[in-house]
């Protein structure tokens, strides 16, 4: 195809970009997304010229349907489980569904699925109400992905430490790591999808997960309500000693000591606590 020509413009460079942008992402297409910016067909003509075989608008359409199949490429490569559960043609469907909810409103498509598992929660199958867990497991595999580097604290490094120094220790998760609450038990479907086995039905519950960075590979687990617990008073900002001082507020006094040292040395094996020396 061609490279659209661009007539003598009275627009600067960046409303005409916004313009442009505005009218391929338009959720039902260039035509009426022409009104939405106060122009006519013939505004477009002023800016993308037509010829004889197609009219600007029809034109400019070609890009928005190209537009549109490159966010569903990429949707697809973010939800990978959720495609394969559902099924190509209704995930086509779901996803111009959920752009019409939520148009992508960025050049990046970085985050043009954040808002899925949400529109999942917003819109539920009823033969299917984990849909919405999935995508927030997958989605939040995907962000993590992403996220921000850090060394992380080792077995090693907490063998080495001087025990008068533990209470002091101070307590940090990594930023490549995400914490979601669930309703249904998605990680055995998660995994049955991934090992290409017979979908696992997951069964509601209530739940908490864990998905974090690990030298380069996303991994994720599932955390029982004391660890989810601690792990949110960890995210505000804590030391070794005050969280041995929260754990000995919910479990018998004895237990406290074996409790909190397990967590510490659980995170240290993940390697999501960071590194301070």
């Amino acid at each position: 195809m061609s490279r659209l020509a661009l007539r003598a413009k009275p627009l600067s460079l960046r409303e005409l970009q916004r313009r442009f942008f505005s009218l391929i992402t338009a959720p039902e297409g260039v035509d009426k997304g022409l009104g939405a910016l106060d122009m006519t067909p013939a505004d477009l003509e002023k800016i993308v010229r037509s010829d004889e075989r197609r009219s600007a608008v029809e034109r400019l359409d070609i890009y928005a349907n190209m537009y549109f199949f490159r966010i569903l490429d990429v949707l697809r490569e973010m939800f990978p489980k959720l495609t394969a559960l559902v099924g190509d043609t209704p995930f086509h469907n779901l996803v111009t569904d959920y752009l019409l909810a939520f148009p992508s409103s960025h050049p990046s498509l970085r985050n043009v699925g954040e808002k899925l598992p949400a529109f999942l929660d917003a819109s539920v199958d009823p033969k299917r109400p984990w849909l919405a867990d999935l995508a927030r497991l997958e989605w939040a595999r995907h962000d993590v992905f992403d996220g921000g580097d850090a060394t992380a604290l080792t077995l090693d490094a907490l063998r080495a430490l001087p025990p008068a120094e533990f209470a002091g220790l101070p307590l940090e998760l990594i930023p490549s790591h995400a914490r979601i609450a669930t309703r249904y038990s998605v990680d055995g479907l998660w995994q049955s999808l991934s090992d290409g086995e017979e979908p696992i039905v997951p069964r509601a519950s209530d739940g908490a997960m864990l998905i974090w960075r690990r030298h380069g590979e996303v991994l994720h687990r599932v955390l029982d309500e004391r660890e989810a617990a601690a792990l949110a008073e960890v995210a505000e900002g804590t030391s070794f000693g005050i969280l041995c001082e929260w754990v000995a507020g919910r479990v018998p006094e004895a237990e406290a000591p074996q409790v909190a040292f397990g967590l510490l040395a659980q995170w240290a094996t993940d390697g999501v606590l960071v590194a301070r020396d």
